[in-house]
């Protein structure tokens, strides 16, 4: 017994010793689960909330930024490469009178303000028919450039660059021709602008005459719009007068076109007429004729026929083609009207109604022959947090002979307002 007493013995001893090794009292010893750190030490910080939103630039310089959702990165808010944090200026409580800080006078309306033209570089121009710089000199179709980083609501007092003059002419216009810029778009990785060439007329209805016009190429180099001639027979004949508004056509290869002729009669009905350009600046109208049916289709030609539908009206000489809810929408001032108006289709070749009126215009009322023309959207301004906020445009001009001579600068100057 004394032998079996003695390996009970030793056994015991041993689980003792191990027991004290898995002891966490023993030596200090800590076991494994005891050695991983808490669950919430293993993760970052947090940012601090509210996490901000981020505004990405349109790859078109004149088209809508995006609102996309900002990342965590090391307990810090990170907006995605190119994009900035989203602001919001106070709301105005002064009149907009856009680059008012950069010249001594814009308007009375001429051929409109402002018409809008993305660049090479990425800006995008806003240029105006008649400026008077600081000094008194003229100038005319100077561009401007807002500053698309300001917070969105901000009035574009100042310019980032110019005014600087953006017509080159080959030919130096004679009778005292005028070039209006109506506007540009990119196609085909080039900026296409297209222009008008006014006679000055006494007899005609605004004293101008529309000779016909054409597209122009952008010269980055130069800053300039290179106008080959100013004489008829011009690429596009008055009878088309394509320019008053556009938008891409949605399938890369070609842009709408709209151009408004004024009715012989005088009267308020249809007058503007559909054409598409491609790359190459192509000229299609939109035809209906007769066993075609309600689809209608693309004619290569520049000379609009009975069979090519008016769609809606327009007002001088610019005007705006947007997206809008269920289709699109057509912003626009009436002949020596108040108001800036609407119409709206679900295509570009659809039938378009009327809508309801967008905001008054702006206009002291002082002046019996004052109206608003040239109702320009600009979405290079537009919040993407709020859809339903347009940035308008619009020139001030006046028929009185004798207008009130106070405070001129600012009483003909074009206006920027944002409406829903």
């Amino acid at each position: 017994m004394a032998g079996r007493s003695e390996s009970t013995t030793a056994i015991a001893r041993v689980v003792v010793a191990v027991l004290a090794l898995a002891s966490p009292a023993a030596c200090g010893a800590r076991s494994g689960l005891d050695e991983l750190p808490p669950a919430e030490a293993a993760q970052p910080s947090a940012c601090p909330q509210p996490a901000p939103t981020c505004i990405l630039p349109s790859t078109d310089p004149c088209g809508e930024s995006t609102a996309e959702p900002s990342t965590c990165v090391d307990s810090a808010w990170a907006c995605p490469p190119g994009g900035r944090r989203y602001a919001r200026a106070p709301a105005l409580t002064q009149t907009c009178l856009p680059f008012r800080g950069a010249l001594a006078q814009l308007g009375p309306w001429g051929l409109g303000d402002f018409a809008r033209i993305p660049t090479d570089d990425g800006r995008c121009l806003w240029v105006s028919n008649r400026a008077v710089l600081e000094g008194g000199s003229i100038a005319y179709n100077v561009a401007f450039a807002p500053d698309l980083t300001a917070p969105f609501g901000t009035c574009p007092s100042v310019t980032v660059i110019g005014p600087i003059a953006v017509t080159s002419l080959s030919v130096t216009p004679s009778n005292g021709n005028i070039v209006q810029i109506t506007g540009g778009y990119r196609l085909g990785g080039t900026t296409h602008v297209l222009y008008r060439i006014f006679g000055q007329d006494r007899l005609a209805p605004y004293g101008l005459t529309n000779l016909g016009g054409g597209v122009g190429e952008w010269d980055q180099a130069q800053m300039a719009i290179d106008i080959v001639s100013t004489e008829p027979p011009l690429p596009l004949g008055p009878d088309l007068s394509l320019g008053d508004a556009m938008l891409p056509a949605g399938d890369g290869e070609h842009e709408y076109v709209w151009g408004c002729v004024p009715l012989s009669d005088g009267s308020s009905g249809p007058n503007c007429r559909l054409a598409r350009l491609d790359a190459d600046d192509n000229v299609e109208l939109w035809s209906a004729p007769a066993g075609v049916g309600t689809a209608g289709i693309w004619e290569l030609g520049i000379h609009p026929s009975g069979d090519t539908p008016a769609f809606f009206s327009s007002g001088p000489w610019i005007s705006s083609i947007v997206p809008a809810p269920a289709g699109l929408m057509h912003v626009y001032d009436d002949p020596f009207g108040n108001a800036v108006l609407t119409q709206r289709a679900s295509t570009a070749t659809g039938s378009w109604t009327d809508g309801p009126a967008l905001t008054p215009c702006d206009l002291p009322m002082d002046d019996p022959g004052i109206s608003c023309a040239g109702a320009v959207v600009h979405p290079e301004l537009a919040d993407p947090t709020v859809p339903n906020e347009l940035v308008v445009s619009y020139s001030v001009g006046t028929t009185t002979l004798a207008p009130p001579t106070t405070n001129v600068p600012d009483r003909y100057w074009p206006r920027l307002v944002w409406v829903h």
